[in-house]
């Protein structure tokens, strides 16, 4: 038979009350912030000012970026065809990717190896092999990435250790000398460095990314669906289909 005995440090009852690791659930009702709240069950610590604010921020930062990007536009056409908001949002969390919102726990898996083993260690792991070193460059942003700057300038005026930030600067720096081009850090690599800076797991960095952007695809959903007629569909003019055989013989 499948063993379905859970034995967890995480939530339970204990002596008839709610826990969240070591606080009843509703001492952080009473006292807790959403932010404060998640970083405390994530990392078993509650954190101080500095960490709330940041880790907050980082929250806000990740809820939209517009309907551009697939998160954005991909829960609105799901929602266009009748279904509810949280199978629209499920689709979204699904069209995240490496290239989209999901580079965040590999990029802060390069910093905790930079950290470890040494900035050379990226010839072997990534200048070598031609791997693409996660939470640099950006389609649009091309000197910096506002996104980045202010998060890290919020947590340097709010005192939270840069230890991390300084390891991705490096990186940054590793890459111009061997490439000669200069990538931003973009959102993905400054959330991976704060991240790693406000003591959670690299594994936590795309989860948190998801839950976070969930805030911004309600609010696109609920429009579409409130506002919008059905159903979405792509324009004729923007499918440009050539037969095979017409694009074989296309010399003739």
């Amino acid at each position: 038979m499948p063993d379905l005995t859970f034995r967890t440090q995480v939530s339970g009852k204990h002596e008839g009350i709610h826990f969240v690791r070591d606080l009843p659930q509703s001492d952080l009702v009473a006292n807790s912030s959403f932010a404060a709240a998640v970083y405390y069950m994530i990392t078993g610590r509650q954190p101080d000012a500095a960490q709330e604010k940041v880790f907050n921020a980082i929250l806000v930062a990740s809820m939209d970026h517009g309907i551009s990007p697939a998160s954005g536009f991909v829960p609105r056409v799901v929602a266009s065809t009748g279904n509810n908001l949280v199978h629209s949002m499920a689709a979204g969390i699904l069209a995240l990717g490496p290239y989209h919102g999901l580079a965040i726990e590999d990029a802060a898996k390069t910093l905790v190896q930079v950290k470890e083993k040494g900035i050379e260690s990226l010839e072997e792991s990534h200048f070598a092999p031609k791997k693409r070193i996660l939470g640099l460059g950006h389609p649009h942003y091309k000197h910096t990435d506002p996104r980045t700057d202010q998060l890290f300038a919020l947590a340097r005026d709010a005192g939270l250790s840069t230890e991390y930030q300084d390891v991705m600067h490096s990186v940054q720096a590793a890459v111009y000398e061997r490439l000669e081009k200069h990538l931003v850090i973009n959102i993905d690599g400054g959330i991976a460095a704060l991240l790693l800076d406000l003591g959670f797991p690299p594994e936590a960095g795309n989860a948190l990314f998801a839950m976070a952007r969930m805030g911004g695809m309600i609010a696109h959903v609920l429009e579409e669906i409130q506002k919008e007629k059905p159903v979405r569909r792509v324009d004729e003019s923007d499918v440009h289909f050539t037969p095979p055989h017409i694009s074989e013989g296309s010399e003739e």
